[in-house]
C-alpha cells in the first residue's frame, strides 16, 4: 500500500495528524477519528464521480434517472460507517482495483481491518465496555486504519491530474 502523504490533494493535514499519532503511540486518536475521516473521503470520492458523471453523462440520462442516481447516492452516504465504507471496498473488488488474481484477498484483507477497527473503536467509545483489547491489537487496528485511509485517499478521482 502506498502510504506516501506527498500523494494526497485532500485531507492532508487530517491525514498527516493521524499518521503522526499512530507512530507517537497515540491510538486512541487513530481508531476514533479514522472512521469519520474515512467517511469524508469517500464523500469527496462521491462528489467527484458525480461531477465527473455529470460532465460526461448528463446529456444521455432523463430527468428522472437523475434524480433517482441522486436520491440513491444521498441514501448510500446516509448509511453507517462500517457499511458505507465496506460498499466502497466492494466497489474496489468489482472494479478489480488491486487486479483479478489479487482482488478477493485484497478485499478481505481491507474488510477486515475495517471490521477490527470499528469494532474496537466501538469497543473504545462507550464506556459500558470494559477494554480488553491487548496492546498489539490496539497498534495492529490503528495500523490498518492508517492503510485503510491511504487506500480511499489515493483514489484515482482524488488525484490532480
Amino acid at each position: 500500500m502506498n502510504n506516501d502523504i506527498s500523494n494526497i490533494q485532500f485531507y492532508k493535514d487530517e491525514i498527516s495528524d493521524l499518521v503522526c499519532a499512530h507512530n507517537q503511540g497515540d491510538y486512541l486518536r487513530v481508531l476514533l477519528l479514522s472512521p469519520q475521516l474515512l467517511v469524508l473521503i469517500l464523500n469527496k470520492i462521491a462528489n467527484e464521480f458525480d461531477e465527473l458523471f455529470s460532465s460526461k453523462w448528463e446529456k444521455n440520462i432523463t430527468d428522472d434517472d437523475k434524480e433517482v442516481y441522486k436520491i440513491i447516492g444521498r441514501l448510500e452516504r446516509e448509511q453507517n460507517d462500517k457499511t458505507y465504507i465496506a460498499s466502497c471496498l466492494v466497489n474496489y473488488y468489482e472494479d478489480q482495483y488491486w487486479g483479478k488474481v489479487k482482488s478477493k484477498k485484497e478485499f478481505v484483507k481491507y474488510f477486515t481491518k475495517l471490521e477490527d477497527l470499528i469494532s474496537l473503536r466501538n469497543e473504545f467509545a462507550h464506556e459500558y465496555y470494559p477494554r480488553k483489547a491487548s496492546n498489539r491489537r490496539i497498534k495492529n487496528c490503528s495500523k490498518g486504519a492508517i492503510d485503510l485511509v491511504f487506500l480511499f485517499a489515493n483514489h484515482e478521482y482524488l488525484i490532480a491530474s
